[in-house]
């Protein structure tokens, strides 16, 4: 497999202008950000400000075409059928695709029209990025984990290839031994933080140990369990010691620091809900277990949607 040179980021929200960000500083020009219409002229006149500082990067257009090696797709879930589109007539041959897209269904949406072939999972985790108009902000890169859904050694040719290069470009990265299980982690920890925070409109600092709420902590933790439930079934084995895991990464985040929902309602945005507690609340109904707490959560959210 060829060594990665080229990167286009399909997706620059916070998540998206932070990865970019980090690969154009360590190699410059690698790296383009996909954009069309109205958002690419305001891109053009508007550069990026990152951690306060104007960032440079170059653009590519939806309606022409490209061929990168590489493509980290960093979108909201649901804009990627728009992002899909946009990406037709970007995917060459032998271009690998990363989603750094929360919950777990968006590689295979990827794959079905890319080829499953080019698209390891992935997932970011420990960044606290905020995204407001064209200003990024962040204390924490975070780390993409990423891999096929089991990496012995040696790694398959996709996986050392991204391993390789994220190395050069000084991306933090882990290339865990069950990818696939990982990737539940994150979805679990981002069903009950994501959509607490978003309700209770609220920062990390209720659920860091320093200055620990018990009642939105207890919320958190048991939000978290009822994925435990409905992963079991689906052949994913979560414990309590992942639970206390996550409240391990956040206290390596900012206090002030927020998760996209709470970022979207704060903003009023079309939330991740659907792919959050809707998707407990299918696998509960699909193995005939009760998730209550995502229940609540999933119609209290809809409701604030309903406010805008």
């Amino acid at each position: 497999m060829k060594t990665i040179e080229s990167v286009l980021v399909a997706g620059a929200g916070a998540i998206g202008a932070a990865v970019a960000w980090q690969i154009q500083r360590t190699i410059p020009g690698a790296v383009s950000i996909l954009a069309g219409g109205e958002r690419l002229e305001r891109y053009r006149k508007e550069p990026f400000i990152i951690n306060g500082e104007s960032c440079s990067f170059a653009f590519t257009d939806v309606t022409g075409s490209s061929n990168p090696d590489l493509i980290i797709v960093a979108c909201k879930n649901h804009h990627l059928p728009e992002v899909m589109a946009d990406l037709k007539n970007h995917v060459g041959e032998q271009t690998l695709i990363l989603s750094l897209l929360n919950g777990i269904s968006s590689e295979r949406q990827l794959g079905e029209v890319f080829g499953a072939h080019r698209i390891p999972y992935a997932m970011i985790l420990g960044i606290d990025a905020v995204r407001e108009s064209n200003r990024v902000s962040f204390s924490k890169t975070g780390k993409i984990f990423f891999g096929d859904a089991e990496n012995p050694e040696p790694w398959s040719d996709r996986v050392r290839a991204i391993a390789e290069f994220f190395t050069r470009s000084g991306v933090g990265f882990s290339v865990p031994e069950n990818m696939l299980n990982r990737l539940w982690y994150k979805f679990m920890m981002n069903v009950g933080l994501n959509q607490l925070t978003a309700i209770i409109r609220r920062p990390y600092r209720p659920f860091k140990s320093a200055t620990r709420e018990e009642e939105s902590a207890s919320l958190f933790a048991d939000a978290m369990r009822e994925v435990i439930a409905v992963a079991a079934p689906e052949g994913v084995t979560l414990t309590e010691k992942d639970i206390e895991d996550s409240f391990r990464v956040l206290d390596g985040l900012s206090d002030e620091g927020k998760t996209s929902m709470c970022q979207d309602v704060e903003a009023g945005r079309k939330t991740e809900v659907e792919l959050f507690s809707r998707t407990v609340m299918d696998l509960g109904e699909k193995h005939g277990i009760s998730v209550p707490i995502n229940t609540l959560m999933y119609r209290l959210i809809r409701a604030i949607e309903n406010t805008y």
